[in-house]
């Protein structure tokens, strides 16, 4: 067994070359403009063209176009490279600076094409032009494509591919304008199948157009962009024109501007990519390098902001690094009770200063009792003491020495006795038409329990008018409002608690629209406010009119009165004073 084994490329693998890409427009685009840029070409042409009968036709019934891609760059000397996969003609510092891997021919691999080429003579004169037609089966290795002389090829020196194409001719420009993009040279497109379109160049943009910060690192370019607007997973990196994702960090900052960084390849050989389409980057330690980098570029970009609000994690990063940043100052936002209707946006409210006395809100409360809370609050005046938290500004000595209210607990006063809000004596019911209501209490108690920065433990207790039994995120037919019996609440205003505290849209496909599941729902919660404020009669007025207003309101004659009489089973009807009608 004493033997040396020696890595080789199998005949077989030659017979899988067409699984090496997906042969997609975009795939083709991509690795023909690399190489006429590799071969130094100043601008690239696409045309696109039908066949001159158009009797051709496709398995599926389509006209297969012509696509065909020209550059004026120094040719190919040796046709046999084409189908040499893992070789190329490049020179050897092209190749340790970009990895070429000599496989990009092979996107064309599943398509019927023609290369024509001219190389460029060393010593001036004209070389004599070829022209080679391949398909799938000279790509795999079962048959030998015959390299012919063409003098129509590209003149002086250059190269055109062309390619049969099944996709509409919309379909192929605009694959053409993605790979042109962010290319380096010009594109010009010109589509044949219109008699009447002239040639265009196609719209270029630098990769880091619009940064407001960029710095040069070992083979890259950075940019830094202040509040670009980007989608999950959009390419980070331009490798000559050709983007991927790599990763780069993006940095959020405190109620501020979000900071995200672009690279742009210039000379990095130690940056590697997944080869050979080049569609992701290989995770090394080099890689990780560059994530850091860019951090550190975003946080000089951020330090030259006269506002830069860094979390205070991204604040002592940069410190560590040198980087002295504007910490963020001592601002925060109100604090405002959620709402179980996550889907309803609002605005948050406006930053606001805060004082000695402020105390964050730093508890996990549901929507009922933080209806209930804010409305102590606001009648006891804390509600502006109250503020969200906001965990990214840990560690910052203003945000530190803030107190915490850690916990919320609501007591209650029944029958002289006092009660925890979870163990009070409270019935069940069973339905929004459910005979037995909730008890009037004598008192209601929202305690918060709050952690001083420099002291001891602490409670704020917040007298309130009402509170919310049972549990969070149920239907209303289960919700238990407690309202004082001294209590001024209107039967509107407990209508509105309950809409913010347990109205949840249903998006089933069965379910009604959100405008009738709200209709219905502010309809049933005004029943239950009237019966437990004022009485069953006043609710029941108030449900037959709601009824009378939402179904039969629409047939009520314009401008006469209309008098409803119900008395089970008969209805009677009276319009106005004119008699009576069934």
């Amino acid at each position: 067994m004493n033997r040396t084994i020696r890595a080789r490329i199998h005949e077989s693998a030659v017979r899988r070359v067409t699984r090496i890409y997906a042969a997609t427009l975009a795939d083709i685009f991509a690795e023909t403009l690399q190489n006429s840029r590799r071969a130094g070409a100043a601008r690239v042409r696409i045309s696109v063209s039908a066949p001159a009968d158009r009797l051709e036709q496709t398995a599926t019934g389509n006209t297969p176009l012509t696509v065909t891609i020209a550059d004026d760059g120094m040719g190919i000397a040796d046709p046999a490279v084409l189908l040499s996969f893992g070789q190329n003609g490049w020179d050897d510092a092209l190749v340790r600076r970009e990895d070429a891997a000599g496989f990009g021919f092979a996107s064309l691999a599943r398509r019927n094409c023609a290369v024509s080429s001219r190389p460029r003579s060393s010593d001036g004169e004209i070389a004599l032009g070829w022209r080679v037609e391949m398909e799938p089966s000279h790509f795999l290795g079962e048959a030998e494509a015959e390299v012919q002389v063409h003098d129509d090829a590209p003149y002086p020196y250059g190269t055109a591919i062309s390619f049969q194409a099944t996709e509409a001719a919309a379909a192929i420009r605009a694959a053409a304008e993605a790979a042109a993009r962010h290319y380096p040279l010009p594109v010009i497109f010109e589509d044949r199948t219109d008699g009447d379109a002239a040639p265009e160049q196609l719209p270029r943009r630098a990769f880091l157009d619009g940064a407001v910060h960029a710095e040069r690192w070992r083979g890259l370019v950075f940019g830094v962009f202040r509040n670009r607007r980007d989608g999950y997973r959009d390419p980070d990196l331009s490798f000559f024109g050709l983007t991927l994702t790599v990763g780069l960090p993006t940095v959020e900052t405190v109620h501020g501007a979000t900071w995200t960084v672009l690279a742009d390849m210039d000379d990095c050989p130690d940056l590697e990519l997944v080869l050979p389409a080049r569609k992701e980057a290989v995770e090394n330690a080099f890689l990780r390098e560059v994530r850091a980098a860019a951090r550190l570029v975003i946080y000089r970009a951020m330090a030259a902001d006269p506002s830069p609000r860094p979390a205070f994690e991204d604040w002592s990063r940069a410190r560590d690094a040198g980087i002295e940043m504007t910490p963020p100052p001592a601002v925060l936002r109100p604090w405002r009770p959620s709402i179980a209707n996550v889907d309803d946006w609002r605005d948050p409210p406006k930053l606001a200063p805060v004082g000695k006395d402020a105390l964050v809100m730093d508890c996990e409360t549901e929507p009922p009792e933080d209806q209930a809370l804010w409305r102590a609050a606001e009648r006891d005046g804390a509600a502006p003491r109250l503020f969200e938290a906001d965990r990214r500004l840990d560690g910052y000595g203003w945000y530190d020495r803030l107190d915490r209210a850690t916990g919320i607990a609501v007591v209650v006063t029944l029958d002289g006795k006092v009660h925890a809000l979870d163990d009070a004596p409270l019935p069940e019911r069973t339905g929004p038409a459910a005979v037995e209501l909730p008890p009037r209490p004598e008192a209601v108690c929202i305690q918060l329990a709050v952690r001083a920065a420099d002291g001891p433990a602490d409670a704020l207790a917040l007298p309130a008018d009402v509170a919310f039994a049972g549990e969070a995120w149920s239907w209303l037919h289960d919700a238990l409002p407690l309202v004082t019996a001294d209590s001024a609440l209107q039967p509107h205003q407990l209508a509105a608690l309950l809409r913010n505290g347990f109205f949840s849209p249903s998006d089933d496909a069965g379910a009604d629209s959100y405008e009738t599941q709200l209709g219905r729902f502010d309809e049933d919660a005004l029943h239950l406010a009237t019966r437990l404020l004022l009485s069953d009669d006043d609710a029941c007025r108030q449900s037959l009119a709601d009824a009378v207003r939402r179904e039969l309101m629409w047939l009520a004659p314009e401008g006469r009165a209309v008098d409803i009489r119900i008395r089970r089973p008969d209805v009677t009807v009276t319009l106005g004073g004119a008699g009576a009608a069934r």
